[in-house]
């Protein structure tokens, strides 16, 4: 009987062992060989699943970004109330664990190559659009005078900023900054729009 092989399980773990790969040593270190040897397979793996880096590289993003949406979604669909949502959702999108910490440098690394590469300067746009989207119906809920888009991006400026100096230096303060400052742009919206 032929060996059962689960093929999207597979190419998640590959895209995981490109994050490892990427986080350490950039996307100009990302090789096929190292992201073999960090998955523990061969590179013909690799390439039975991804045409090429470039493909490899594509699906790692995708992915980073998949998996943050995912929990985003599952907080949108909580029971919450609006201004507890929002709060959680841009937690959701800091460097406060050890998750979260590997995909910021896996960001940092794609937005480094977005400035010159104008696929990943696409996926990276998608990804602050959907944010924007995310966020925007959050925002009105709490703050029905506020102009919700607006805001919303000025939260995602809030986000990278901290987020990354969080991301390069994980200290303990440098996460409660950025959590804090969230919260207080979040009650100051609340206070001025509602």
């Amino acid at each position: 009987m032929p060996k059962i092989v689960d093929h999207d399980a597979r190419r998640a773990e590959l895209v995981e062992a490109s994050w490892k790969v990427i986080a350490a040593e950039g996307l100009e270190g990302l090789t096929m060989r190292k992201v073999a040897d960090a998955a523990g397979c061969t590179t013909g793996r690799i390439t039975h699943y991804f045409a090429d880096r470039e493909a490899l590289v594509l699906a790692a993003l995708r992915a980073v970004n998949g998996a943050t949406s995912s929990r985003t979604d599952a907080l949108l669909a909580s029971k919450a109330a609006p201004r507890e949502k929002l709060i959680l959702c841009l937690e959701e999108g800091l460097p406060l664990d050890k998750t979260r910490q590997l995909e910021w440098k896996v960001w940092i690394a794609f937005w480094a190559a977005a400035a010159s590469n104008p696929d990943l300067a696409k996926e990276n746009d998608a990804r602050h659009q959907g944010w924007v989207k995310a966020l925007s119906p959050l925002i009105t809920a709490a703050a029905p005078k506020a102009d919700a888009e607006h805001e919303a991006r000025i939260l995602m400026g809030i986000l990278d900023g901290l987020g990354l100096i969080a991301a390069i230096n994980p200290t303990a303060r440098n996460k409660d900054n950025a959590r804090d400052a969230v919260h207080t742009h979040v009650a100051g919206l609340i206070k001025n729009y509602s």
